[in-house]
């Protein structure tokens, strides 16, 4: 085209320029306006009350019919960057049947303006910071309006709940189930089953968000959200308030048919909860997908954590769902969810463990209201599983929403905190039950337990409620390891047996096991700690077989032979084993052995140990001595048990039950034990205190302050009995005695034979100061003390007793006290180490009745020195030692003191002698060696002025003793040497000689006479005058009588005596034999002696007329012959034919020396 053809620009008029110019004015003083606008807008809404009345009418077309709005101011503001819509403060929505209200901060709506001209107004509402309560029960979720009063004087929070006139029907849950309050049913008020309540919430969920779809493709609301809202939710059903604060909410609806998705999150319990919803529509069906982060599962299901439960659910997890439904009626079809728990806790009681396990896919059938578990891998704390199975949520019109379970556990690995890792896990759990969550309760129908060997069932019902937990369960098993029960063992059922078991419980096997738990609902404590329970509450029977027990403390370790039982009634625990063995300690075994605890929920633990234990004696001593055993530490036994076990040995059985206390912590305060048995073929290894012994046997009885023993054994060829007492704590009372041959006791180096024969009994107490007291029955001995003339027969009761201490210095022999029939000798004893005597001191020292005497005795030269003093004192026994004229064998000095020296000194009021006689005043100085008078040295008075005296001097060769008094007869009776003889005076010489080892002796004694003698009688019956001049006359009166004799240490030889009266004389000689106890005398007695005497003083003629001198003309022979006690008396009628000379033709003759020896 060239230029001559292009065609001319057409230009503006003046008129369009200037309307261009208004135009563009106009459009920049718009966006001026605008711009100042938007900027005002930034600053908050700009209120446009007066149009309030017309949005009224226009926003109550988009509120539902059921609600009511107000509010306090409108406007318009910023609903975007750069969106602008109606704002609308301070909004109250009211339902108009139950008054529940909605307060909101405000309420905007965006819309399109052009879509609004267009009738598309495509709405954008906002809720900003709604407050929302809801109240949840039985009849479902459902807005609500309620307030928290404190109220007065408790301090209580109550709710009160506040509705209109639409109320909710009346629910009641109660013991007997619930309780609707009207004939209406369950169904017709609106109680659903939770699988209901879930199609019928997510079915609601469906068409709300489907109703969004269809508004948002109307072009009349695109976008709901509430920004920072806080919604509060009341579960009256399980008492739970839970705030859900910082809620946000976007839903948006896009062009896509029916799609919407929806975006959300909220704070609860310091844990932020989101997620996000999708809902589309393919082929015909509808699908929801949704996921949840953080999620708090009670939430949806409340009694996943209720705080009143013994078990709850707590700490947030993950939720991911895809629900099918039908897309024409809306029904969900199907549904299938991922729970993912990694976070949560299972709390039991007090304790919380954590849960890690895979995300448990549940595929839900809803005509079935069936969730089947996908096995999953989970773990709870360290115990870990393989857990899959079905659950069916159902409604009964007694007890509410139910659930009806199958679960199954595969390679369950049962850790329980206390123990380490199982060596194998348990092949299978299938579970069979059901659960009312109404009530808390979940029955176990079938729960059973299998792996190799072993197979577990349970079966009963748990309660949870607020009142308090219930439980009624009963458990059986077979084939369990000890191990087994331990994990098995909920430790929140009879705690302290499971802590008991875990503790001391090593290994074995549990042949059957039988457990029942009994506790009506609030009888069991859920506190976490054990406590008393009531009666009939627990019940469990173990019975196993090769069971280890761990010691108990102060115990020896023992393995169990046989079978073991435990078995507990409430807090009362009994363990019993039928054998057991100390493997530390030999060859001890304990049969029927048992542990009693009566109370395991004390805080201070008692319990008691027993068992028969068997063994020998040298094991026992060792065990009880061991560290091992602390029991006895502290136990004060009177013997070193530990060297009496390195010496003794014997075969042990006894009983023993040991009271164990321990403390808070477990420590053991003390002990208390018991035993009871026997020792037999008890013996000594070696010799204990110079003994040994065998063939024992022992019966025993002991307890921590007391014991009681009685035994006996052989001691060498003797029969030795052992008492051992101890009482309340103090020191131990021990007895050892033997009953014995006096000659038997020679053996163990005591000869008693010289002073005693028979049998005695002899008892020895240890005394707790080191002393001993020893006691004698001397019923069935002889005794004879010769030295100080004593004696016992057989068959007499006497005792002995006294208290011996050993020092190193000296034997202290106190309070000896030996007594039988009249006698009593007490007092005290001092002997030197090697038993020597070094002092005696008998402060009572009584013969016969009425002796009131001391004896103090003490060495002297070789010998011993008496000191006699008292007021009275029996002196025959004495006498009778050193005038045996009876020959008695049994008197006479002992043979130990034979040679020995005795000084005896003398100081006595009265002194009893024979016949009645006594002495006063009698002071005695006498020395003797064997029976040998050494010194004597006397004065005493008799009755009647009467008197004697003996004094001792030193000869070259010897001694001479003296002797004088003024009453012969009395002297002779007082010592027991002649009792008819009446009056005389007159006096003794006794000489020793040194050289002849004999006494010789001459007398004289004056007017005296003889008094119904009838030895004498019959010589003069041969006398016709004789007896006619005494006819009548009961006493022979002398008026001289003389006689000489030696004294032998075997006879008293008498040379010469004779005797002469006016009526009566005679002669006599020969020997009395003291050691053969024999007379062997002959005499002659003369009649008439004055007259016949005559004759004899003739010179020359008188000895062939009067015989001898102090015969006479006429006279009788005699002899005297036989026991000393018994003589005979032999006399010759014939001699008196023959005169002086003659007559001794017819005499008897006494033996010569060598005969009388």
């Amino acid at each position: 085209m060239t230029e001559a053809t292009r065609p001319k620009p057409i230009l503006l008029g003046q008129k369009s320029r200037l309307a261009l110019k208004v135009l563009a004015w106009v459009g920049l003083g718009l966006i001026v306006v605008l711009s100042l606008f938007y900027v005002r807008l930034l600053f908050g809404p700009i209120s446009l009350n007066f149009l309030s009345d017309r949005a009224k009418s226009m926003v109550a077309g988009i509120v539902e019919d059921d609600f009511s709005i107000d509010w306090s101011d409108f406007g318009l503001s910023l609903t975007g960057p750069v969106s602008v819509g109606f704002h609308l403060a301070g909004v109250t929505l009211t339902e108009r049947s139950s008054d529940a209200v909605i307060r909101m901060e405000a309420l905007e709506i965006a819309v399109s303006p052009i879509g609004a001209a267009m009738g598309r107004p495509d709405a954008r509402v906002i809720m900003i910071r709604p407050q929302i309560q809801m109240l949840q029960n039985l009849l479902g979720p459902r807005i609500s309006r309620f307030e928290f009063i404190e109220e007065e004087g408790t301090g209580e929070t109550v709710v009160r709940v506040m509705e209109g006139e639409a109320t909710a029907p009346s629910v009641r849950i109660g013991d007997e189930g619930i309780s609707l309050g009207a004939t209406r049913g369950a169904d017709e008020i609106g109680l659903r089953s939770d699988n209901d309540w879930l199609k019928l919430n997510l079915e609601a969920l469906d068409e709300a968000l489907a109703g969004l779809a269809d508004q948002a493709m109307d072009g009349q609301i695109l976008r709901f959200e509430i920004r920072d809202g806080t919604v509060g939710v009341l579960d009256t059903v399980y008492g739970l308030y839970k705030s859900l604060d910082e809620v946000d909410l976007e839903v948006r609806s896009g062009r896509q048919d029916g799609r919407v998705s929806a975006l959300f999150s909220a704070r609860i319990a310091d844990e932020t909860m989101d997620g996000s919803v999708v809902r589309q529509v393919d082929e015909g069906q509808t699908r929801i997908d949704g996921e949840v982060h953080n999620i708090d599962f009670s939430t949806i299901v409340p009694f996943l954590d209720d705080a009143t439960g013994l078990a709850a659910l707590r700490g947030t997890g993950g939720l991911t769902l895809g629900v099918m439904f039908d897309g024409e009626s809306g029904v969900v079809q199907s549904g299938r969810f991922a729970i993912d728990l990694n976070g949560t806790r299972l709390r039991l009681d007090k304790d919380m463990f954590p849960i890690s396990a895979e995300p448990i896919n549940v595929n839900w059938t809803p005509e079935r209201a069936l969730f089947s578990l996908e096995e999953t891998a989970i773990s709870v704390g360290s115990s870990r599983a393989l857990l899959g199975g079905d659950i069916v949520m159902g409604f009964d019109e007694q007890f509410g929403p139910t659930l009806g379970m199958s679960i199954r556990a595969r390679d369950v690995w049962l850790h329980p905190d206390d123990l380490g890792v199982p060596k194998e896990p348990f092949d299978e759990f299938s579970f069979e039950g059901w659960s009312a969550p109404l009530y808390g309760a979940v029955g176990i129908d079938r729960l059973v337990g299998a792996k190799d060997g072993t197979s577990i069932v349970v079966q009963g019902r748990i309660d949870m409620v607020r009142e308090g937990v219930g439980l009624d369960v009963v458990m059986s098993g077979r084939g369990a390891s000890a191990d087994d029960v331990k994990r098995l063992w909920p430790y929140l059922f009879a705690p302290e047996g499971r802590d008991w078991f875990t503790e001391f419980v090593r290994d074995g096997h549990i042949q059957t096991a039988d457990m029942r738990f009994n506790f009506p609902v609030g009888s069991m404590e859920n506190n976490g700690e054990g406590g008393p329970v009531h009666e009939g509450a627990m019940s469990i029977d173990l019975v196993g077989r090769d069971v280890e027990l761990n010691a108990f403390d102060g115990m020896p370790e023992f393995e169990v032979e046989g079978e073991t039982r435990l078995t507990m009634r409430d807090n009362q625990l009994t363990v019993a084993m039928e054998r057991a063995r100390l493997p530390g300690h030999g060859d001890i075994s304990v049969a029927n052995a048992a542990y009693i605890n009566q109370n395991t929920a004390a805080e201070a633990q008692i319990f008691e140990v027993s068992g028969d234990v068997q063994g020998s004696a040298a094991a026992m001593m060792a065990m009880a001595t061991s560290d091992e055993v602390t029991i006895l530490q502290g136990v004060e036994m009177g013997v070193d048990v530990q060297q009496l076990g390195r010496t003794v040995d014997g075969q042990v059985d006894a009983t023993v039950i040991a009271t164990i206390n321990l403390d808070e912590a477990g420590e053991m305060i003390d002990a208390d034990y018991t035993l009871n048995g026997s020792i037999v073929d008890l013996a000594s290894s070696e010799p204990i205190a110079g003994y040994s012994f065998s063939d024992a046997s022992i019966d025993f009885t002991a307890s921590q302050d007391s014991f009681r023993i009685l035994g006996s054994g052989m001691v060498g060829d003797m029969e030795v009995d052992v008492q051992a007492i101890k009482t309340n704590g103090g020191a131990p009372d021990i007895l050892v005695g033997s009953t014995f041959e006096v000659a038997a006791a020679a053996e163990l180096g005591i000869d008693l034979s010289e002073f005693m024969s028979g049998r005695v009994r002899v008892v020895g107490k240890p005394l707790t100061d080191g002393r001993f007291e020893v006691s004698a029955d001397l019923t069935d001995t002889a005794l004879t003390i010769s030295d100080i003339g004593i004696t016992k027969a057989r068959g007499t009761a006497g005792t002995l007793t006294a208290v011996v201490g050993i020092g190193a210095n000296e034997i202290a022999i106190s309070d000896v006290d030996l007594g039988f029939g009249t006698v009593q000798l007490a007092g005290d004893i001092t002997l030197s180490p090697a038993g020597e005597l070094q002092s005696a001191d008998f402060s009572t020292f009584r013969i016969s009745a009425g002796d009131s005497a001391r004896v103090l005795m003490t060495p002297f030269d070789g010998g011993y020195a008496f000191t006699i003093d008292g007021e009275q004192l029996d002196l025959k026994p004495v006498l009778k030692r050193f005038f045996n004229l009876d020959g008695d064998a049994s008197v006479g000095a002992s043979e130990d003191l034979q040679d020995q020296i005795f000084t005896v000194d003398v100081n006595l009021d009265r002194a009893l002698g024979y016949y009645g006689e006594a002495a006063f005043n009698l002071d005695l100085d006498l020395q003797v060696r064997g029976e040998q008078l050494r010194r004597v040295n006397l004065t005493t008075q008799f009755l009647g002025n009467r008197s004697a005296s003996a004094t001792t001097n030193p000869l070259a060769s010897g001694r001479v003793i003296s002797y004088a008094t003024n009453d012969l007869g009395a002297m002779l009776r007082f010592v027991g040497v002649y009792p008819r003889l009446v009056g005389g005076e007159g006096s003794m010489v006794l000489r020793y000689d040194n050289a002849a080892q004999a006494d010789a002796g001459a007398f004289e004694v004056r007017n005296f006479a003889i008094v119904d003698e009838d030895n004498l009688d019959a010589i003069i019956g041969e006398h016709d005058q004789s007896r006619a001049a005494l006819a009548g006359v009961s006493a022979m009166e002398f008026e001289q009588g003389r006689a000489q004799f030696i004294r032998y240490s075997d006879r008293v030889e008498v040379l010469d005596a004779a005797i002469y009266g006016d009526m009566v004389g005679g002669t006599i000689r020969g020997n009395v034999l003291t050691d053969s106890g024999r007379y062997d005398l002959a005499g002659t007695y003369v009649p008439l002696f004055g007259l016949n005497n005559f004759f004899q003083q003739i010179p020359v003629l008188g000895p062939i007329f009067g015989g001898r001198e102090g015969e006479g003309l006429l006279g009788v022979t005699f002899a005297v012959r036989g026991a000393l006690d018994q003589p005979e008396l032999l006399i010759n009628p014939v001699s008196i034919l023959a005169p002086g000379v003659f007559r001794t033709l017819f005499e008897y003759r006494a033996g010569d020396q060598a005969a009388a020896r």
